[in-house]
Order: C-alpha cells, then sequence, then structure tokens
C-alpha cells in the first residue's frame, strides 16, 4: 500500500519536472529569440538612418506604426533595454561587440530567429551535455 503510494507520488513528480523542464526550455529559447530580433531591429534601424538621414527618430516611429516600446528597442544603440544575443554573462565587463552585418536571407526561415517550436536535438552553447541549459544541469 505504503509502495503504490511512493510510485504514484514519484510519477507525479517526473510529470512535473518534465512540465518544468518542457517551459524552462521553451522560455530561454524564446528568450535567446528575442534578443537575437533585438538586435537585428538595431541593425535594421542604423541602416534605416543613414538611407533617410533627414528623418528623425520620431517621423520614422510614426510612419512605421511603432509602439513606444518598439521605438526603444530600434533605437537602444547602446543595448540596454533587451540584452545582446548571449547576454548571459555573469561578468559585465564583457560584451559581444556590435557588427553591421546583415542578416542572411536564410535568416528568414531559420526557426532560431523566426520563434519556430521545431529545435535541432544537438546541443547549442551554454547547455549541458544533454542539451540542457547550463543552469539547469545541477542536481535535484
Amino acid at each position: 500500500m505504503a509502495s503504490d503510494y511512493v510510485d504514484d507520488f514519484l510519477r507525479d513528480e517526473r510529470e512535473s519536472f518534465k512540465r518544468k523542464e518542457t517551459a524552462a526550455k521553451k522560455f530561454d529559447n524564446r528568450l535567446d529569440n528575442f534578443r537575437k530580433s533585438a538586435q537585428a531591429l538595431r541593425d535594421a534601424a542604423r541602416q534605416f538612418e543613414k538611407a533617410f538621414p533627414g528623418m528623425s527618430r520620431t517621423m520614422i516611429a510614426d510612419k512605421l506604426a511603432m509602439t513606444g516600446t518598439e521605438k526603444n528597442v530600434a533605437f537602444d544603440a547602446k543595448g540596454e533595454l533587451v540584452a545582446v544575443p548571449g547576454g548571459r554573462n555573469t561578468t559585465p565587463a564583457e560584451s559581444e561587440p556590435e557588427t553591421n552585418a546583415e542578416p542572411t536571407a536564410t535568416a528568414a526561415t531559420d526557426p532560431e530567429t523566426t520563434g519556430s517550436d521545431m529545435q535541432a536535438d544537438a546541443a547549442e552553447p551554454g547547455t549541458s551535455d544533454d542539451g540542457r541549459p547550463a543552469w539547469a544541469s545541477g542536481s535535484y
């Protein structure tokens, strides 16, 4: 009788852990995608400003029907509102250099930049050997 209770309890705990792990991985992935998209928006905003030198940021935002938040992120040259991709560095002195390279044509169909739920099984940088984020590799 007690063993049935223990088995049920452990099964519930495993299912709960799987839900938590899935939610954490999805959130982590979406955060990375958001940061990449914010950086791409910043790059595009700089290019837009160079292409239309007489147009103010407010005018650009009005023409493109941008929200205040979108405008703030687009013209956030220092990347303070949304961290740069790979922004999980624990030391604030380390930051990735900004690049002015245009996104490739494949970026539009890349699941990493489009927010697709499809994910590669291969481990990504910042993950443990089994594909989990490095912060999730501790014992429970």
